[in-house]
């Protein structure tokens, strides 16, 4: 019984033992085992659709599409990424012509550039190519750099950096890829758009997730992900079930996600090929796979992981009806449900800059900024109907952009007729009677009023539009010409024509961006503050009034002078302003003007003295700009403010390619502008008058003192318009209305008096 006994005791003391010992390692194992568990999860659940705890952008090119499709209910999953992100409108410019190479490489740079046919040649490492060459070899052969780990590479990258290596910008193809390799980031592209399994790869999603040298770190871009169907395009539509399996094998590893899914783009290429019904059915068939393709990324959108769907080019119909603008959605990221898009570089409603795509992805993954990208981050705005407000904008710049180019036809028409007409009268002395020369030169100088009047009536069509136009500028020169003292008469004109423009672009610019004579915005030149053309308007009429005030008045001039400096100083600084006139070279050039007519005005004659102060006034100007655009305002409120903070930093070369393009602009302007017959015919009638009418012009410049140091000041003014902006063509030779035809009309007033 003692031995039971013990035996017992011992094996109840190895069992508690055993059982101290056991307990830590179950524990450890425990944990260890819901750790494992854990991290296996992760990327189950983001697979499943639970978003990423990093940042992450998906950039879904749908192309070849429009607003109208997109907008469609028969796509459920699309709407649903609109209701449960931003929808907005996106231009299409680039440096070249609207094709697709050239819009995709424009989205990837975060500038415009120019492309080429031979672009989307781009391939996944290990393949082969028609001439036997591994494409990682021909790579090397091309551009003599080592793919290292990039999986795949676009080939003909030499040729797109010298297709752009003389457009003035700071940027090369492939900056954002170049951005986001700098910062440790890695980049992917999936899908493809191939065409002919004889023709080179159409692989231009490359173009934007690309670096510099032309390399994508992961993706596949091959023709495995194409699926043979001998009612699509070419044979061929994308495998979306292998798109889904690729994007979940680089979902984890990559922070830019591009997605080609390419069937729209394969419809839109054949267009020429089909029936119109055919390509419609094609377009609806691709929408509806990407549509379900779409469904698979939606629980994706958090905010960690921003998805785009990206539209570079509308098919080729719509191109061809006038549509300028793709549509644009984003989700996830800081873009709240229900917005509307909007960017600084557009500052217009639901509008946004294809360039502005590199800089949102950058901002999103947190890259950071490096030189070359014009383009600002995009941002959401929370509004009602937001689908309807979308629709509504990309209406009215359609009818705008319609209607543009056959009023400014008519307008710039009008000056060839007027300035031939009194070419002749000058020559031969032919003329039509006082009164009709009368009211066609007063005409002339009130028809960019006229044509900024138009957008108050709506949005007509093109013909009502120029026959409204005409219309109205017939009735203000009937009204104004009804002044019969012909210096009074200018004196309204010139209120007339400046203080709308001013009291316009203080109150939102409602009527310059939609005016025929504003900045176009579909073209995107410019988005805010006051165009070149109504800046020679504000700034010619503006010294014309004052020198007509002056001379009305000059009995009293000592005490109206200061006022005309206050109020040149006011516009000065309301071209100079961001938030307002946004027109560097405006206010460059009004500095100029004003400087030489205030010097003129107050008695002080041309001396090589002059040249030393107008140099300091410009200098002043300069220091104004400086001092409203980036001390007293946000630096980067402008594309001014921005170009300010490159040359504070020392990166000159931003401003040095930005005077390159302005003198390349005007060069081109000089070639092929309309305005530049302007400028050749006022050149022609100014040498008229001063060989034949030699002795009218010195009485002139007699009776009317001030008015004479005016028409110097414009003709500064005018210089100075040509050459500090880009359109400087088109400035100088509306602002040189200003100078030419009142002493042209005074003239002929005194010969029909003197007869």
């Amino acid at each position: 019984m003692q031995i039971i006994t013990l035996c017992r005791y011992i094996t109840r003391r190895k069992l508690f033992w055993l059982r101290r010992s056991l307990a830590p390692v179950i524990l450890t194992a425990f944990l260890l085992s819901l750790f494992f568990c854990a991290a296996a999860c992760r990327p189950a659940q983001a697979s499943a659709g639970t978003g990423s705890t990093e940042p992450k952008v998906v950039m879904v090119v749908l192309n070849r599409i429009t607003l109208e499709d997109l907008l469609d209910d028969r796509y459920q999953n699309i709407s649903k990424l609109i209701s449960k992100g931003g929808l907005g409108l996106m231009t299409i410019n680039t440096a070249g012509d609207y094709n697709d190479a050239s819009a995709y490489l424009s989205i990837g740079g975060g500038n415009k550039f120019n492309g080429s046919q031979m672009a989307g040649e781009s391939y996944t490492k290990e393949e082969v190519l028609p001439d036997g060459s591994k494409a990682k070899d021909v790579y090397v052969r091309n551009t003599g750099n080592n793919p290292a780990g990039s999986e795949i590479l676009n080939i003909n990258i030499p040729v797109l950096l010298k297709i752009n290596k003389n457009k003035n910008i700071d940027s090369v193809p492939g900056q954002l890829g170049l951005m986001l390799h700098e910062s440790g980031l890695k980049t992917a592209v999936i899908g493809n758009s191939d065409t002919n399994f004889g023709s080179p790869a159409n692989r231009p999603a490359v173009l934007i997730a690309m670096d510099q040298l032309g390399r994508v770190d992961y993706g596949n871009v091959s023709r495995e992900l194409l699926i043979p169907d001998r009612y699509s395009p070419y044979g061929w539509r994308t495998d979306y079930d292998k798109l889904t399996a690729e994007l979940e094998m680089v979902w984890d590893k990559s922070d830019l996600i591009v997605v080609e899914t390419g069937d729209t783009l394969r419809s839109n290429n054949s267009n020429l090929l089909e029936m119109k019904r055919m390509i419609d059915s094609h377009r609806l068939i691709a929408l509806k796979n990407t549509d379900r393709f779409i469904g698979r990324l939606l629980l994706k959108a958090d905010k960690n992981t921003l998805i785009m769907i990206v539209t570079p080019l509308p098919y080729a119909q719509a191109i061809r009806d006038g549509i300028r603008v793709t549509p644009l959605v984003m989700a996830g990221g800081t873009v709240e449900p229900g917005s509307i898009l909007v960017s600084p570089s557009t500052r217009q409603e639901a509008l946004v800059a294809n360039f502005d795509l590199a800089a949102t992805a950058a901002r999103h993954l947190g890259a950071a900024h490096s030189g070359g990208l014009i383009g600002l981050p995009v941002t959401g705005v929370v509004i009602d109907n937001q689908k309807d407000t979308v629709a509504d904008v990309q209406s009215w710049l359609l009818a705008n952009w319609t209607q543009r180019s056959g009023i400014l036809y008519y307008f710039i028409r009008y000056h060839w007729i007027i300035y031939i007409l009194a070419l002749v009268q000058v020559i031969v002395g032919f003329s039509l009677g006082q009164g009709c020369i009368r009211f066609l030169l007063a005409a002339l100088l009130l028809y960019p009023l006229a044509i900024l009047l138009v957008p108050l009536a709506g949005y007509a069509n093109k013909w009502l539009s120029i026959s409204l136009s005409i219309l109205i500028l017939a009735l203000i020169t009937f009204v104004l010409t009804r002044i019969r003292n012909n210096l009074k008469m200018f004196l309204a004109i010139a209120i007339a024509s400046a203080m709308p423009c001013v009291i316009d672009v203080l109150t939102g610019a409602r009527l310059m961006k939609t005016a025929a004579l504003g900045y176009d915005l579909v073209a995107g030149g410019r988005f805010y503050g006051i165009g070149n053309e109504y800046m020679g308007v504000v700034i010619g009429a503006s010294i014309l009034g004052a020198a007509i005030l002056l001379q009305l008045y000059s009995k009293t001039c000592r005490w109206i002078l200061p006022l005309i400096g206050l109020g040149f100083a006011g516009l000065v600084i309301f071209f100079a302003a961001p938030e307002v006139g946004t027109n560097a070279g405006g206010s460059l050039a009004a500095v100029v003007g004003f400087a030489v007519s205030l010097y003129l005005f107050s008695g002080r004659k041309m001396k090589f003295r002059s040249v030393i102060l107008i140099m300091g006034a410009v200098i002043t100007g300069l220091g104004i700009l400086v001092l409203v655009n980036y001390f007293l305002l946000s630096g980067y409120s402008s594309h001014i403010g921005r170009a300010i903070n490159n040359a504070i930093k020392g990166d000159l070369a931003f401003i040095w390619f930005m005077v390159q393009r302005k003198l390349v602009a005007n060069f081109y302007l000089l070639r092929h502008s309309p305005f530049s017959v302007i400028l050749i015919l006022q050149f022609l009638l100014g040498l008229a008058i001063a060989a034949r009418k030699q002795a009218s012009l010195v009485k002139l410049a007699e009776n009317y003192k001030f008015m004479a140091n005016g028409m110097a000041g414009i003709f500064f003014g005018a210089l100075g318009a040509f050459v500090f902006n880009d359109s400087g063509v088109i400035a100088a030779a509306i602002m040189l209305n200003y100078l030419i035809i009142p002493p042209v009309l005074l003239i002929f007033q005194r010969e029909f008096q003197a007869d």
